[in-house]
């Protein structure tokens, strides 16, 4: 799992466009940053660049450290966030969609005020890509829940 814990951190230096393509077939992307291992895809769902967050010891954390995504979730209520239905753009809202293999957390992605979301590839680059069907799958399981927040201003 690339996003979700400190143990899953690849070297950077194996990066490139074609691991995004075989790990993602079909996915059309834009990469929006350089491979970059300070921070993972929670962090950067939280707009955050500086710290790595993850349920293991050591690492940004919210409550109860476990790996399981009502956890995750928790983690982001306790933010703010609250469940929505839908991951249609709503104005004046910040939206997160969590990602689960089970009921294992792997993943968030951050929606993008122009309905794109951004995805945090691990220790590897930021992408922005259409849709969360394209980054679901093997890696990253399912979309669990989506998550928002009024936008602070």
């Amino acid at each position: 799992m690339l996003g979700s814990s400190g143990d899953a951190r690849m070297d950077s230096a194996s990066s490139s466009a074609s691991w995004i393509d075989e790990t993602f077939p079909g996915l059309r992307y834009d990469v929006t940053s350089e491979p970059d291992d300070r921070y993972n895809c929670i962090a950067w769902a939280l707009g955050r660049q500086d710290v790595w967050w993850s349920h293991l010891p050591g690492y940004r954390w919210v409550g109860y450290r476990s790996p399981t995504i009502e956890t995750l979730e928790d983690v982001f209520l306790a933010l703010g966030y609250e469940r929505c239905d839908s991951d249609d753009l709503e104005d004046g809202y910040d939206k997160v969609a969590l990602f689960a293999q089970g009921n294992l957390w792997t993943h968030a992605a951050r929606q993008l005020s122009d309905s794109r979301w951004t995805s945090k590839l691990g220790v590897f680059e930021d992408i922005e890509h259409d849709s969360l069907d394209v980054i679901s799958g093997r890696l990253y399981g399912e979309v669990h829940c989506i998550v928002r927040r009024r936008r602070r201003t």
